[in-house]
Formats: structure tokens, C-alpha cells, sequence
């Protein structure tokens, strides 16, 4: 046993039971935890009272926005519930199960079909997630070990400097592996302000390590790349382009900000979540400015 294991296990039995994951931190070191991120990340510092760009005021919204349905918007398992209130079955990928320990999983095993999606209801950018195209292939006790990590609030995305995360219980869920129409499937993201729509970005398989991206207005014209992430190319206007918009329409109402995110998949529209906190900023500041004047805060603004 190496001495870094050995510290490890040390962590996991000594310190970790003492240790409380960052939604659970006093208010003022949630502040410090989130404006010590977004200095790594942009190199800046602003004034949380009176924030401007968008990047400043998706710290301002992680930290002081309430709402009444946030934690069934941010919990994957109980986000499926909420489209189905708002817009009927059928929007999202079915579910196969759902479970709050690694040995429910085990029971059920046998009974997942051959090909399916493993993920925390808590995760983010593709974080504890498992793609199973076979079953077969997969060495289920090497997985049960790794999915048994996702339900350690201090080891998951649940631990990520937002308060609302306290509320959110860390289950396991199971769902239909959705796949595109000429076996890529397609992301759309629509970016809406104050319940309505603005752009689109546009991206080929999220799960590729080379995909593209690209930035289109509501009728679909290209537009300049806000974030610079991936190869920016031409991509075909979507096929369920208004339906996407007037989903996101209806969604976005009563939110100073939300993000729309949709799969088109070979078997038609699927909604893949609602994005409160969005991880892509514009590293243009003068387009982090423009869409900082869209993004109009509540009145209430508590430092």
C-alpha cells in the first residue's frame, strides 16, 4: 500500500466525517469560496453589490437568487417531474430507475437493459456520469465502486458553492441512452433573459473531446462565437428549431436568466436540463458586458 493510499484512507475515515460539502458553508465563506473562483477564472475581482457583467452576476444569482422550484430545477431526478407538470410526458429521456444507495443499484442490475445512462442527479458538465453501451463489456463491481463516490456529498457536484444544494437529497438515476439521427447527437442551448429566448449555441456531440461549437440567433443566423470552446463551424438549421424556442419560451418565464438545454435525438426532442448557473462565459468582455445588460437582476441585491 502506497503511502498517498494511506493518506487517503486516513481523509476518508478521520477528517471526511467532520467535513461539511461548501452548500453547507456560513454565508460569508460561500461569498469568499465563490469570488476566490471567479478570480481563478477570470483573473478579476468586482463588487458583489453592484455586479454588471454576466459573469458577475451569475455569482450574484449562485449566491442570493431564491426561487420556489430551484431545487426541482437542479435535481435531475425531480427536474423530470417538473417538465412533465409544465409541458405533459415525453420531453425528457426515460427513466429506467432511481436509487439512493450502491446496493439498491446491485439489486436492480440485472433488470437495466443492455445499453443506458448511469449519472448523479446532482452532476454537472458530464461529472459522475457513465455511458453503458453494453452491459456486458462493463465490470459492474469497478463501476459500483466509482458510483459509490457520486453519493459522497463531498466528492459531487453537490458540493459546488451554492446554497440551494443543501435541499438536494444525492441519488443515482438510470436512464434511456438517447442517440442522434446520423449518430450524433445534437446539443442545443438556448439562452433565454426575463422569459425570452436570445441565442442559440449550437454544439455537436457533447461527449466528444473535438467537438464543435457555434452561436446562432432565434431565426438562425450565425453570429459571432460568445465562448471559446470548440471548432466553430456551419451547422443545419434543427428541424424542431421553433419548438425548441417556444419550449424555452414558456420554461424561461418568470427567471431573470436560464439556459434551455435540448438533445435531438434520432427519435425526436429531448429536454436535457434547465441551466441556472451557466459555466460558459464570455471571455470577450465587451459581449460578457452586452449580455450583462440582458440579464436584469431582482431589485433585492443582499451582500
Amino acid at each position: 500500500m502506497t503511502f498517498r493510499r494511506v493518506l487517503r484512507g486516513i481523509k476518508r475515515r478521520v477528517i471526511r466525517p467532520f467535513q461539511k460539502p461548501s452548500c453547507y458553508w456560513p454565508q460569508e465563506k460561500l461569498i469568499a469560496g465563490n469570488m476566490k473562483d471567479y478570480e481563478r477564472r477570470t483573473g478579476r475581482t468586482f463588487d458583489l453589490s453592484r455586479p454588471e457583467l454576466f459573469s458577475e452576476k451569475i455569482v450574484w444569482y449562485k449566491l442570493f437568487y431564491e426561487h420556489p422550484d430551484l431545487p426541482n430545477i437542479l435535481d435531475k431526478y425531480l427536474f423530470k417531474d417538473y417538465i412533465r407538470e409544465k409541458l405533459g410526458p415525453g420531453r425528457t429521456a426515460p427513466l429506467y430507475g432511481m436509487w439512493t444507495s450502491v446496493r439498491d443499484l446491485k439489486r436492480d442490475w440485472d433488470s437495466l437493459p443492455d445499453a443506458f445512462v448511469l449519472k448523479s442527479n446532482c452532476s454537472a458538465n458530464s461529472n459522475n456520469l457513465r455511458i453503458i453501451r453494453n452491459k456486458a463489456d462493463t465490470d459492474p463491481h469497478k463501476l459500483f465502486r466509482e458510483v459509490r463516490r457520486w453519493l459522497d456529498p463531498i466528492n459531487t457536484d453537490h458540493n459546488r458553492l451554492r446554497r440551494v444544494y443543501a435541499s438536494i437529497t444525492p441519488r443515482i438515476i438510470a436512464e434511456k441512452l438517447l442517440e442522434g439521427a446520423d449518430g450524433q447527437l445534437m446539443n442545443y442551448k438556448v439562452q433565454c433573459f426575463g422569459g425570452k429566448p436570445e441565442f442559440i449555441v449550437c454544439l455537436s456531440d457533447w461527449f466528444l473531446t473535438d467537438m464543435a461549437v457555434s452561436f446562432y440567433d432565434t431565426a438562425w443566423n450565425k453570429m459571432p462565437k460568445i465562448y471559446n470552446k470548440g471548432e466553430n463551424v456551419d451547422f443545419e438549421k434543427p428541424p424542431h428549431l421553433q419548438q425548441m424556442l417556444e419550449i424555452s419560451a414558456k420554461l424561461s418565464q418568470g427567471f431573470p436568466q436560464i439556459r434551455v438545454d435540448f438533445y435531438e435525438a434520432e427519435d425526436g426532442l429531448y429536454i436535457g436540463e434547465l441551466t441556472l448557473y451557466s459555466g460558459f462565459w464570455p471571455e470577450d468582455e465587451d459581449w460578457d458586458r452586452k449580455l450583462g445588460v440582458k440579464f436584469i437582476l431582482p431589485d433585492t441585491k443582499r451582500t
